[in-house]
């Protein structure tokens, strides 16, 4: 097998709507582990988020890092350790939380957890009644909640700033966003499904999966097309176009899908098993992925 690292989403792709990795999977990652293809976990979740679909791996040590915040953070799994992270300069993220403040929206920017021992700074605005509800009643995080940002004298530079929003305005919200600050921010909008909310998150110029993928990656001389690289939404799109295998769910959205070079059709486990027999040793043709079939 051709392939010496595997970069593996987690909602959608690794777990469903449930959060629970099946043993079909979990078996699956587990040989490709033992075959010797490092696995590393690329979510957007945080630490304390990924650590429970992490731990139903059961993966054999040594363990590999863990890309985190859509690769803002890269930490190691058995400590916490930061080791890696790419954060958003604190002035311009006060910007942005200001403008989102002026549109009705409470910023909610994380911080790295391991070094600074809090988890979120929630600026509140108008909705900041359902953010708490829709977004921090599901976890067990420690949040400052400020008036700004600007107000939070000790917040250091965040990772992430994000807004929960209903599902007719996060496009528009974000093509707003984008206009403004694209510029020096990676700003989109995604499904947040372990909250079933739609969020638009902005993240430091260059922070995506695939920069953490790569900080992994070089710290084993893997070179970017030995990478395999699997996931379902459009964070993801980063590493499946960069990596030298990208591979989309069949669930992905069409913009995914077209960007990979195989879709895997029959699920995580099926795709590994194919994986492990080297059926993507090779050049994959265009017959790899539905979507290429009429180009």
């Amino acid at each position: 097998m051709k392939y010496k690292l595997m970069a593996i989403d987690v909602d959608g792709t690794l777990i469903g709507p449930d959060g629970k990795v099946t043993p079909a999977t979990a078996e699956a990652v587990q040989a490709a582990a033992r075959a010797g293809l490092r696995v590393c976990v690329a979510t957007g979740r945080s630490y304390v988020e990924t650590m429970p679909v992490w731990r139903q791996l059961e993966l054999p040590a040594p363990h590999e890092p863990m890309v985190l915040i859509s690769g803002a953070l890269v930490s190691d799994p058995d400590s916490g350790r930061t080791l890696y992270q790419k954060a958003i300069p604190r002035q311009l993220a006060c910007e942005y939380a200001d403008a989102l403040n002026e549109a009705g929206h409470s910023a909610a920017a994380i911080v790295d957890s391991w070094r600074h021992g809090v988890e979120y700074y929630l600026a509140e605005s108008r909705d900041a009644q359902q953010v708490r509800k829709r977004w921090f009643a599901q976890m067990s995080v420690k949040v400052n909640y400020v008036r700004r940002l600007a107000d939070a004298a000790d917040m250091p530079d965040p990772l992430r700033i994000n807004v929960v929003v209903d599902a007719d305005e996060g496009k528009a919200l974000a093509a707003k966003l984008i206009a403004r600050f694209g510029q020096g921010l990676e700003i989109h909008e995604i499904l947040a499904p372990n909250y079933n909310v739609r969020i638009v998150e902005a993240f430091a110029a260059g922070a995506t999966k695939w920069t953490g993928v790569q900080y992994v990656a070089h710290a084993y001389r893997i070179g970017a097309g030995t990478v395999v690289a699997v996931g379902d939404d459009v964070n993801d799109l980063s590493m499946i176009r960069s990596a030298g295998l990208g591979v989309a769910m069949p669930h992905a959205p069409h913009e995914v899908a077209s960007a990979a070079k195989v879709v895997a059709e029959g699920g995580l486990a099926e795709f590994i098993a194919r994986l492990l027999a080297g059926r993507y040793d090779s050049r994959v043709g265009k017959t790899e992925n539905p979507c290429h079939m009429s180009k």
